[in-house]
């Protein structure tokens, strides 16, 4: 039997759990409450069409490591709206058919759990990945076109809304156009004003009919 490998992510996951927690109740309850991976954690705009954010990122988390998370999250938060962007940890190279339609599985519950808390849900699609930076050779852009495309199902499927991020950021061969990331995978600053501008286009218009 061999043994688990020890999870590199966690001592930061535990810190962002503290942050998180002194968040909550400084944001107050109808807020935007935005869940995910690295690149939720970096976007710094701490209200979002007049919502106040309560930003539930966790660098270098896949999917199942955070589907857990979600409805603690969401019980304490008590948001208004609830954005999800996961997926790009789950789409390196390596990764199999088979093994995203397990993440998808995970994915789908994730999706019915924030669904449960009652408010309007967002799903963010992860970013293309863009070729020749220094992650590129760890993230396929085939896995994160399919498993964008997939998300987007899912979405459909369940109701719930969509920030189609990979495909307003994707060139016509799939890659990232050329300055949407720093690193391959992470977003420049252009990129996240971007993806601001998007989900507040998106919950503006959610807060407008309700």
């Amino acid at each position: 039997m061999t043994a688990q490998q020890p999870n590199p992510f966690a001592p930061h996951w535990l810190i962002r759990d503290i942050v998180i927690g002194s968040h909550i109740p400084a944001a107050g309850p109808g807020n935007l409450l935005f869940i995910g991976d690295s690149i939720v954690e970096g976007f710094y705009w701490n209200r979002v069409a007049a919502l106040p954010v309560v930003n539930a990122g966790y660098s270098g988390i896949w999917t199942e490591a955070l589907e857990p998370k979600v409805p603690r999250l969401v019980e304490a938060a008590k948001p208004r709206i609830v954005a999800l962007l996961v997926g790009t940890n789950d789409a390196k190279k390596g990764q199999t058919e088979s093994g995203l339609d397990a993440v998808i599985d995970v994915f789908s519950r994730t999706v019915r759990q924030a669904v449960s808390a009652g408010a309007p849900v967002i799903v963010v699609t992860p970013p293309p990945v863009e070729t020749s930076k220094r992650l590129t050779n760890f993230y396929s852009v085939e896995a994160m076109s399919l498993l964008s495309r997939r998300i987007m199902s899912i979405a459909e499927g369940e109701g719930v809304h969509v920030v189609d991020m990979h495909g307003a950021f994707a060139a016509e061969n799939g890659d990232a156009k050329a300055g949407v990331t720093t690193d391959g995978v992470h977003l420049s600053a252009q990129a996240y004003r971007a993806m601001h501008d998007m989900l507040e286009r998106k919950i503006a218009h959610l807060t407008d009919r309700t």
